[in-house]
C-alpha cells in the first residue's frame, strides 16, 4: 500500500503509515459508504525522435516505387512554386513581357510562383495541380488495384502538363536559362518526377493484372 501523504510504500493490511504515520485505513463518507479514491489517467508522453524515425521508415518501405516518386515529385513541386521561378538583377528581354502586363515586377530581381499568379491567376492551377497529385497520392495508398492503375494515369497526365514542357524550357531556351531560379528548376523536376511515378505504378500493376 502506497501512503497518499509521503508516497513511500508500507506492507499489506498497515493501518498507519510506517514512515509518516498517516492514518492508511479507508475513509468513510457521512452516510456510511467508502471513500473510492480516484486514479489521474497518466498523460500521454510525445513520441521521441527515434520513434518518429521509425515511423517514417516504416511508411518510407510500404511504399511502392511509383508512390516515391509521385509522393517525392508532389512536394518538389509545391516547395518549387513558393521558390524563385526567376532570379537575377537584369531581367534582360523579359522586361519587355512585363512592361507589356502592366506590372511593378520590374523592380524585383526575384520572382516566385505567387509574384506571378499576382500578374496572371492562371499560375495558381500549376500550384493547384502538384496539390491535387498529393491528394491522388494519399488516397492511392489504401486504394485496390483497379483504382491505383486509374490514379496512376493521371498522376501522368498531371506531371506531363508541365513537367516537360518547364525542363525543355530549361535546357533549351537561353533567355529562360539565364534568369531561371531554383523554384523553377524543382517545379519541373518534381512534376517530372510525378509522370514517371504514374509511369512506373500503371506499367507493373499492368504487369501483375496478365
Amino acid at each position: 500500500m502506497i501512503c497518499a501523504a509521503c508516497g513511500q510504500p508500507n506492507s499489506a493490511g498497515a493501518t498507519f503509515c510506517e514512515f509518516c504515520g498517516t492514518d492508511l485505513r479507508p475513509k468513510q463518507m457521512p452516510n456510511g459508504e467508502p471513500v473510492v479514491a480516484r486514479t489521474v489517467p497518466a498523460q500521454p508522453t510525445p513520441p521521441s525522435v527515434a520513434e518518429v524515425a521509425q515511423m517514417g521508415k516504416s511508411l518510407l518501405s510500404a511504399l511502392t516505387l511509383g508512390e516515391k516518386f509521385v509522393g517525392a515529385g508532389a512536394i518538389a513541386a509545391v516547395l518549387g512554386f513558393f521558390l524563385p521561378w526567376i532570379s537575377s538583377p537584369d531581367l534582360g528581354e523579359l522586361s519587355g513581357l512585363f512592361g507589356q502586363m502592366g506590372t511593378s515586377a520590374l523592380n524585383h530581381v526575384s520572382l516566385s510562383g505567387v509574384d506571378l499568379a499576382k500578374v496572371v491567376g492562371a499560375v495558381y492551377f500549376i500550384l493547384l495541380a502538384a496539390i491535387a497529385s498529393g491528394v491522388l497520392f494519399y488516397f492511392s495508398r489504401k486504394a485496390v488495384p483497379a483504382q491505383k492503375l486509374l490514379i496512376g494515369g493521371f498522376q501522368v497526365m498531371i506531371g506531363s502538363l508541365f513537367g516537360p514542357g518547364v525542363i525543355g524550357a530549361l535546357f533549351f531556351v537561353p533567355m529562360i536559362q539565364s534568369v531561371s531560379g531554383a523554384g523553377f528548376w524543382l517545379l519541373g523536376l518534381g512534376f517530372c518526377s510525378i509522370a514517371a511515378g504514374g509511369l512506373i505504378t500503371v506499367a507493373t500493376l499492368a504487369k501483375t493484372t496478365r
